[in-house]
């Protein structure tokens, strides 16, 4: 597996609300990129970041899934969250470990409760953010209705990025009003579109839908701005990162379009992750407490290859054939195998061997991670979600996010006195999984109480 330096690292989290089609989208992206050797589909259970046999069953996520493309010479991470309300903050923990996020909005169905909550998340965290409009081959799916429902919740600064060429099950394929290119697919197929003209029909639409994202970017730049209006347009080597700039200012928030089961539009969601999406390592400062209490400001680490390594652990696992499963993202240094962190929140010691990358339930080995990379290790001893790891001589513990509380208590008892352990046991372990869990005794009734979303 090729080692990735930050700069070509993309982390980016898919959010919306449940049946979206968030990873129907991920599962068209990793085949599409020849990551996974088929396209795998929600209702069969081989969608790759659908692997829980409850999220199977279910036909829907629970929690985070991880996994990766290489594109373009691009290492892109999807963290692909839950949308159904009780595990939507699931989409919360993400933030913290991406720098975009992929707001996927059912062609059919339009902004939907989730849709808002995962945005207010990613407001908090000021995310650029892109929407895509998925399962845009279905039946009664409206492209105009959709972006209308979204300009409703979202505002003036949500633009397309694309026109449908055809609709519903005759859904053909993209215009780019960006490139002003047209492309067309296979549906089913290897989700690379056929480059072509824009239709005879859509040139005019096309034009005008062009003309309008040149416009909002120029606005934001004095000298696009000059050269707009001395041209009439902005060449590409200017209005590429004029894009990056207005995605990191929120003045505009793209809208692309795509069906995941059909496998239309992967290829183009890929190019623009990589191209205006921000690197791992542009956001040169990451913020912490100084973990040994000294000091009276924040801890700070640059997100560079050069600085001590440290790494938050988001997401944990208990696996029965591996055991505990961290995942984690590295905010500064390089972790290499074999090595020893310092856990600044348990004040332990841990041994870093055997380093790998997810690809959903799968774990990709690798020799090394970087600055703004994400990654997975088996067996630490003492590590849990929300913990910061790091080398001794610069500590530093990096926030977790605030989770709202649990929303239902039921009470949980043993079958009998001697299972009392066992029961201790079992919960604490998904403890470990799922932050929102609680575990605790009433002192009045002496009942066993378990707390959760649901």
């Amino acid at each position: 597996m090729k080692v990735y330096e930050g700069k070509n690292v993309r982390n980016v989290a898919l959010v919306g609300h449940a049946d979206a089609g968030k990873s129907e989208l991920v599962a068209a992206m990793l085949y599409t990129a020849g990551a996974t050797p088929q396209l795998g589909q929600v209702d069969s259970g081989t969608a790759p970041t659908m692997y829980d046999d409850e999220e199977i069953a279910r036909g829907m996520s629970i929690s985070n899934s991880l996994a990766f493309a290489e594109w373009k010479n691009c290492k892109i991470n999807f963290l692909d969250t839950p949308g159904f309300n009780m595990f939507v903050h699931e989409a919360k923990i993400a933030m913290p470990v991406v720098e975009g996020v992929i707001t996927v909005v059912d062609g059919v169905s339009g902004v939907e409760v989730s849709t808002e909550k995962a945005w207010s998340y990613a407001e908090e965290y000021e995310m650029p953010r892109v929407f895509i409009g998925g399962r845009m081959d279905r039946e009664r799916a409206d492209a105009e209705r959709m972006l209308t429902s979204i300009t409703e919740a979202f505002g003036r600064a949500v633009i397309p990025f694309q026109l449908l060429i055809g609709s519903e099950k005759n859904l053909k394929g993209v215009v780019d009003l960006v490139r002003l290119k047209g492309y067309l697919y296979d549906m089913g197929g290897n989700g690379k579109g056929k480059e072509i003209d824009i239709p005879e029909h859509l040139k005019a639409a096309a034009k005008a839908g062009h003309e309008k994202i040149v416009e909002i970017i120029a606005e934001g730049d004095d000298a696009l701005m000059e050269e707009f209006f001395e041209k009439g347009t902005v060449p590409d080597e200017h209005l590429f990162p004029g894009i990056h700039k207005a995605m990191l200012e929120h003045r505009i928030y793209p809208v692309l379009y795509t069906s995941g089961l059909g496998n239309i539009g992967a290829d183009r969601v890929l190019d623009f992750i990589c191209e205006f999406v921000p690197e791992a390592t542009e956001h040169p400062e990451v913020k912490g407490a100084p973990s040994t209490g000294n000091g009276s400001g924040p801890a700070v680490h640059h997100v560079t290859d050069t600085e001590p390594a440290s790494v938050y652990v988001f997401k944990t696992v208990n696996d029965p054939f591996s055991g505990r499963i961290s995942y984690f993202k590295v905010f500064s240094g390089v972790v290499k195998n074999d090595g020893t962190l310092q856990n600044f929140t348990r004040s332990s010691a841990e041994k870093f061997a055997h380093l790998s990358i997810a690809q959903g339930k799968q774990q990709v080995p690798v020799t090394e991670l970087h600055a703004g990379d994400i990654g997975c290790i088996a067996k630490l001893r003492d590590t849990v979600t929300g913990d910061t790891l790091g080398d001794k001589a610069s500590p530093i513990q990096y926030p977790h996010p605030i989770l709202p509380e649990p929303a239902i208590t039921f009470a949980i008892e043993p079958k009998s006195r001697a299972d009392e352990d066992k029961l201790s046991n079992g919960i604490h372990k998904l403890m470990e999984e799922d932050p929102m869990l609680r575990f605790f005794r009433d002192e009045q009734t002496k009942e066993f109480l378990i707390a959760g979303t649901g």
